[in-house]
């Protein structure tokens, strides 16, 4: 009887070993991040268990990998329901190379919907593999009722015991029976040391390691400002005055040949910023003091919307002295690195514009993006290059190795409309993979409305993005009361 017994106990201790279902230790409830971590890797969920409870019927881990909901959005595919009571755990293995050792800070991105904290709480945990316990992250605190809320939750240092005995393990449980609760988002971000990005994961494209340029670390950039007229006074007084860690503005302070100069820049700079000159690559504009300098077989017609901007052949030899000369002004004035508009030119024009392909014009594109940055590099290795828009060349070869950054328009609101459409998750889902990729990845979004302003940093601060959100036509220094830095 005593063996029996013996065996029956064994038996339920394992279970509850491999189960993990110890007691948590509280050491603070992580406050929801104002920013997430910069530079970080993503880690996504590799295996989901069901420890207690049950999830929707038809639902997978994939669904955690990537935020796509906003509001009261109910898409069944692309969100895991849990029911009341249950507990599930999540593993995140580290990319192929990294050490726990190297892995100094970590968070717990998180896209939920349900119950308020008042009316039943869920808990985020980890996995301590030296204490041999689990360690509450946080709750759902920060979330608002039945709406999409997203949050960063911070990892307590030492973050190696969360990853000293094997993967990340999260646990994401309630033991209230009183309603149930929906996950959009579930990832880990990870800061490591001594690198700007680690290994990109496999799907984030390939790069010329070997041809291009070494990409630049950023460091402290959690917020931006993005004003290209305007300009009070025609100085840049209010922009070094703001508190934002990162300033795009124009080469020229009327958009045609009156130049900031390097004093100038370098004034702001002195306030600790960072500033980043803008320019078009696919396009010119008729006031720009270069268009007499375009051959009218380079222009292929106006943009849509812009009557006074022309698509140019952006791979024709001739165009390259114009992107050269922008880039030349841009380091001989001091600044930190350029900000490339227009490439999205490729996706806009014929496809058989260079009497090819689709295919063939973003490829062109993304030579186009190297030769600036080898070019820029070559004579300040220091110089960032952030291209704007079309995350899609993450899957073209040089494309990662080239850029520093990625930029993206329209990526929640535009103009106070909600980006609804295929495209606007594709380029999403995309920008997520330049930011797992450990590029720094701005967000940009048109809106005036409050809640539409909050929404947009609350998902792209959770997507691991660094927001700003102002109007189009980009003639201020918007500062969002409870947003940006004041």
């Amino acid at each position: 009887m005593r063996n029996l017994l013996a065996r029956w106990f064994l038996a339920l201790f394992t279970v509850l070993t491999a189960c993990h279902e110890f007691p948590e230790v509280e050491e603070g409830l992580g406050e929801p991040s104002a920013t997430a971590l910069v530079n970080a890797q993503t880690l996504t969920c590799s295996t989901l268990q069901v420890l207690r409870g049950s999830i929707g019927s038809g639902q997978s881990v994939q669904a955690l990998s990537t935020q796509t909901l906003s509001g009261t959005e109910d898409r069944w595919a692309e969100y895991v329901e849990l029911a009341p009571n249950s507990s599930v755990t999540c593993a995140y293995g580290l990319p192929q190379g990294v050490s726990a050792s190297s892995v100094q800070e970590a968070e717990v991105g998180i896209n939920y919907r349900g119950p308020l904290r008042s009316e039943m709480r869920w808990l985020f945990e980890a996995w301590d593999y030296e204490a041999g316990s689990w360690v509450v992250v946080g709750d759902n605190t920060f979330a608002r009722s039945w709406t999409w809320t997203s949050a960063s939750l911070q990892l307590p240092a030492p973050v190696s015991r969360f990853v000293s005995g094997g993967p990340f393990k999260l646990r994401y449980r309630t033991e209230s029976s009183a309603d149930a609760s929906l996950l959009d988002l579930l990832v880990v971000r990870v800061q490591l040391a001594g690198t700007d990005a680690g290994s990109p994961p496999p799907d984030a494209g390939t790069s010329d390691a070997g041809t291009n340029p070494t990409p630049v670390p950023w460091t402290g950039v959690t917020s931006f400002t993005y004003q290209l007229t305007g300009y009070a006074n025609g100085r840049l007084e209010q922009i070094a005055g703001s508190e934002f860690d990162l300033a795009v503005i124009e080469l020229s302070r009327d958009g045609s040949s009156d130049y900031f100069r390097s004093d100038e820049i370098a004034a702001v700079k002195a306030t600790g910023k960072q500033v980043l000159s803008y320019f078009e690559i696919g396009a010119i504009e008729e006031y720009r003091p270069e268009w007499d300098q375009v051959p009218d077989d380079l222009k292929l017609g106006p943009v849509d919307g812009w009557p006074d901007e022309q698509y140019v052949k952006y791979w024709d030899e001739r165009w390259w002295p114009i992107v050269q000369g922008r880039i030349d002004r841009a380091l001989a004035a001091g600044f930190d690195g350029c900000y490339l508009d227009m490439v999205v030119t490729y996706e806009e024009i014929p496809a058989d514009a260079a009497g090819t392909d689709r295919d063939d014009l973003a490829h062109k594109m993304v030579a186009l993006i190297s030769r600036i940055s080898e070019y820029a590099k070559s004579k300040n290795p220091s110089f960032r290059v952030m291209p704007q828009n079309s995350p899609e060349l993450v899957d073209y070869a040089g494309y990662l190795q080239a850029i520093d950054g990625l930029a993206m328009e329209d990526m929640y609101w535009s103009d106070d409309v909600a980006c609804s459409e295929n495209w606007c998750e594709e380029n999403r889902r995309n920008a997520s993979r330049v930011r797992a990729a450990g590029k720094l990845v701005l967000s940009v979004d048109y809106a005036v409305q409050a809640a539409h302003i909050a929404d947009a940093y609350t998902r792209s601060r959770a997507a691991g993005f660094v927001p700003y959100v102002t109007v189009r036509a980009l003639d201020r220094v918007t500062v969002n009361a409870g947003w940006d830095p004041r």
